[in-house]
């Protein structure tokens, strides 16, 4: 078994097709059939559901296997870039995921610097849900990961907390409520609100402040995004609930007007989250330290 068999073996699950992996290696499809067939010889125990490779179906072992061989592949892939900067002949890159919000409002100003410092830098940003985001990092496909959570537990993550997420009320300036100076639970029940989608980490906290102040809450429309959750407040569609960090714009610009939630518990936090035993790229490093300096007095 050797690095270029795992390789093989990861981009055909990937991939799904043997012409593709060809392709993306630059070597004939004969050449990647061998190297399965010598992988499987060495392993002792068979990988694909069949020889032909004309569906790529793994077997029990062949998933468990695919479990370490794609963390092997990433990590040697990782191994050889570094090695590159310090021999001079690469850039470096840095591998990065986030959800929505610190994706949209807080990381394209930090981004936009890192490259002014490091023009030769490449720089990928994933943007996707939490828990996709902290698997990718166990998997070793991540350098970090810099997420709106909770609370992130886990034995082989560094979370480290940037800043509050704080979800606020906000409405159009026009609403009923917009200037009211004393809000309370029962009287946000009387009015529409316009709310994040059922299973978003924002919706399972209003729903539990709902529940723990006994009140019902009168959803007139469900989004998936801030933005459209803001687009529908300003056409009076409802009064919204939004993590802060999204609406700095609009309230400098008076298109919205915001109030902290009534008998709110802080919860949510940003993390920045990184993988115990990952080793600390020169580019991560610079990114890590750019992070601690922003937020340090937050």
């Amino acid at each position: 078994m050797n690095l270029q068999q795992l390789k093989v073996f990861v981009l055909a699950v990937e991939l799904q097709k043997l012409y593709l992996v060809a392709q993306k290696l630059e070597v004939t499809q004969p050449t990647v059939t061998f190297h399965l067939n010598k992988l499987q010889e060495d392993l002792g125990v068979s990988l694909f559901h069949t020889k032909s490779y004309h569906v790529i179906k793994l077997t029990e072992a062949g998933k468990a296997f695919y479990h370490y061989a794609s963390q092997i592949n990433a990590l040697s892939l990782e191994a050889k870039s570094l090695m590159d900067i310090y021999q001079g002949t690469g850039a470096g890159k840095l591998a990065l995921g986030s959800t929505h919000t610190p994706a949209t409002y807080m990381l394209p100003p930090l981004l936009e610097q890192l490259k002014r410092n490091y023009p030769q830098l490449s720089i990928l940003l994933d943007v996707r849900p939490a828990s996709f985001i902290m698997e990718k990092i166990k998997r070793y496909e991540l350098d970090l990961g810099i997420i709106s959570q909770t609370h992130v537990d886990d034995l082989d993550l560094i979370a480290h907390p940037l800043t509050r997420d704080e979800l606020v009320l906000i409405f159009d300036p026009e609403h009923p409520l917009a200037n009211h100076t004393e809000l309370t639970p029962e009287l946000l029940a009387e009015y529409p609100l316009v709310s994040h989608e059922e299973g978003s980490i924002s919706r399972k906290l209003m729903d539990r402040w709902a529940d723990t102040t006994g009140i019902k809450l009168d959803i007139s429309l469900e989004v998936s995004g801030s933005e459209a959750l803001k687009a529908a407040v300003r056409y009076r569609m409802g009064y919204g609930m939004i993590a802060e960090a999204s609406i700095q714009s609009e309230l400098s610009e008076g298109k919205l007007i915001s109030h902290p939630i009534p008998r709110w518990v802080p919860e949510r936090y940003i993390y920045a989250v990184r993988h115990r035993n990952k080793l600390v790229s020169p580019a991560l490093r610079m990114f890590w330290q750019m992070l601690e300096t922003k937020f340090k007095d937050m």
